[in-house]
């Protein structure tokens, strides 16, 4: 089965109040991924990034995706195509969630990967489907970071090392 991986797509990122709103890349990010979103057949689980204001793990970067605040929020219009929906405390989708139960339970032999943050999300939560021998693809045009020379980084990592298809 496959299955599509979204990450991120929360108001810190989309909204212009958000604590780290992306601009450009966030407006051009909103039309590529409503389209796919709207016409993807298969299901699709989203996850949010969780930082808890305690938590260490984030404490150089707790300037978004705070829990109960704007930030932490799924942007209002992409919540409709959510099929799943995770909390992530880490970079992987894995750590602490229920997603790996899910793969196994669904039999997932493929992942597409789309969303934020190239670099930490997304390169993370590939290397662990790849770990599980899940074939994982990426669509560079739905896929963003704040950081660009980190987006090209994690792309390279994950087409060069884990064996990802890109798809355009």
């Amino acid at each position: 089965m496959e299955i599509l991986v979204v990450m991120c797509l929360q108001n810190s990122y989309f909204d212009p109040k958000g604590s780290v709103y992306m601009g450009e890349k966030a407006e051009a990010l909103k039309v590529r991924l409503e389209d796919y979103l709207s016409t993807y057949p298969n299901k699709k689980v989203f996850f949010r990034e969780k930082h808890g204001e305690a938590d260490e793990f984030f404490a150089g970067d707790k300037t978004h995706s705070v829990v109960n605040t704007h930030d932490f929020h799924i942007f209002e219009p992409f919540k409709k195509y959510a099929d799943i929906f995770y909390d992530k405390e880490r970079y992987s989708g894995f750590f602490n969630t229920g997603f790996e139960i899910y793969v196994k339970k669904e039999k997932v032999s493929s992942a597409i990967i789309v969303g934020l943050e190239t670099h930490t999300s997304v390169l993370f939560t590939a290397e662990e489907l790849r770990n599980r021998g899940v074939e994982v693809s990426i669509i560079e045009p739905l896929l963003a970071a704040r950081d660009d020379y980190m987006h090209n980084a994690a792309i390279s990592i994950m087409t060069n090392h884990l064996g990802v298809r890109v798809n355009a």
